[in-house]
């Protein structure tokens, strides 16, 4: 029979692992990790350490705060009960070895753009109106005609997701003979209220003159098939991302065809997070664009989940044959790295933190230099600290000047802060 403090040692293992497995607990580690972030850079700084090619972050409690947000959310997004089981690691690693099978045969991994197709233009989506933020909205709702190709191994569970099925967009309108941007939401909204604060919809529209059109990602907002707005995308169901990155652009590109008929002077595409992402691919594939600003984008999706999964489950995965080289396959059919961008590098812009915990600084670096270097703002902040940040504003504005978009003098005039 096991001893006293034997047993107490199982108990207490027992208790531990029930508590790293609540919901939200990971919240409880962005203190410590936010101080780690703040070590690590003063000890960068002391000893000159650290990437020439990566901005250094100069350590301050701003900065520190701002990095313990992004850890907050991180926390409160990193589920351990929704982790793969033995049985689900199983099944993901046929799944991905059909699809790496499919996508070879096709042609997919060879030539990425044949994995994509053409969707036909938006003549008449549903209209209704609506309001928030202080703002008269268009709310565009219309059937998605995307299809997944036949033999996708993961076909039956993305077409199982019923509300996934109707497209939708939020349009604020000013002038016919205005441009109009196409904002392009972060993982988890996909909401008016949220969208049109993350992108100060109401200056660039009342203040700036600018036209809005906000595609709804799939599977977010309306779109959504559980609690969590795009839980499903980014899940260890890995193979939906890829899907799910088809269909934004089969549906953002539609969105666009109906701005086009609206008689769009100009047309730019903001993404900021995911939309980043999904305004970085959609560069590669809708001809035409007049600007593109990335802000906090990720680039690289494999390298991503490599960063973020915890020790054990690496493990796992390697352990089933998930390796990082299979998934850079995967991914490359909906890889912004897998192509170059269609927009002219002068009217190229992209903003990130030298504190970004969720995207990191690594992967804005890497689309930066897969753009060939275009114009950059390395701003002192977190992934999610943008939102408030005044330097980020001015930023966007340069850009809307430069494309001629609005003109020097209305920036100007326009508080920053409005």
């Amino acid at each position: 029979m096991a001893s006293k403090p034997a047993q107490a040692i199982v108990v207490a293992q027992r208790v531990g692992r029930a508590v790293a497995r609540m919901p939200g607990i990971g919240i409880l580690w962005a203190p410590p990790r936010a101080a780690g972030f703040a070590v690590e850079t003063f000890v960068k700084q002391r000893l000159g350490l650290g990437s020439p090619d990566l901005p250094r972050a100069r350590n301050s409690l701003r900065l520190t705060a701002q990095v313990a947000l992004d850890e907050a959310f991180l926390g409160a997004m990193r589920n351990p009960s929704r982790y793969p089981t033995a049985a689900d690691y199983h099944s993901l690693a046929t799944e991905l070895a059909a699809a790496k099978e499919l996508y070879e045969e096709k042609g997919w991994l060879a030539d990425p753009r044949s994995y994509h197709r053409d969707p036909p233009p938006l003549d008449k989506p549903h209209i209704t109106k609506s309001w928030a933020m202080g703002l008269t909205y268009e709310r565009l709702s219309w059937p998605s005609s995307y299809e997944t190709w036949e033999g996708e191994p993961n076909a039956p569970r993305w077409n199982a997701y019923e509300r996934n099925r109707i497209a939708y967009s939020y349009v604020v309108r000013t002038r016919p003979d205005r441009p109009w941007m196409v904002m392009l939401h972060g993982f988890s909204t996909g909401v008016p209220t949220a969208d049109f604060f993350a992108f100060r919809a109401r200056r660039l529209s009342q203040e700036l003159g600018l036209n809005l059109i906000f595609p709804v990602l799939p599977l977010h907002g309306p779109r959504r098939a559980s609690r969590l707005s795009g839980a499903e995308l980014l899940s260890w169901n890995v193979i939906d991302f890829v899907t799910g990155m088809a269909q934004a652009m089969w549906d953002v590109r539609a969105a666009i065809s109906w701005v086009r008929a609206q008689g769009a002077t100009k047309i730019g595409v903001h993404g900021m997070s995911l939309g980043a992402y999904t305004g970085a691919l959609l560069s590669a594939l809708e001809p035409g664009l007049d600007l593109l600003v990335a802000g906090a984008p990720l680039c690289d999706m494999p390298g991503l989940i490599e960063h973020h999964m915890p020790k054990r489950l690496r493990g796992k995965a390697v352990e089933h044959g998930i390796l990082p080289e299979l998934l850079q396959d995967i991914f490359r059919p909906v890889s912004p790295l897998a192509w170059p961008c269609t927009v002219a590098p002068q009217h190229i812009h992209m903003y990130a933190g030298v504190g970004d915990r969720m995207s990191t600084p690594e992967q804005a670096h890497r689309l930066w230099a897969h753009w060939n270097k275009p114009r950059v703002l390395w701003y002192e902040g977190s992934h999610i600290s943008f939102l408030w940040s005044s330097e980020v504003t001015r930023f966007i504005d340069e850009a809307l000047v430069d494309a001629g978009f609005i003109d020097r003098r209305a920036a100007r005039e326009v508080p920053v802060t409005a």
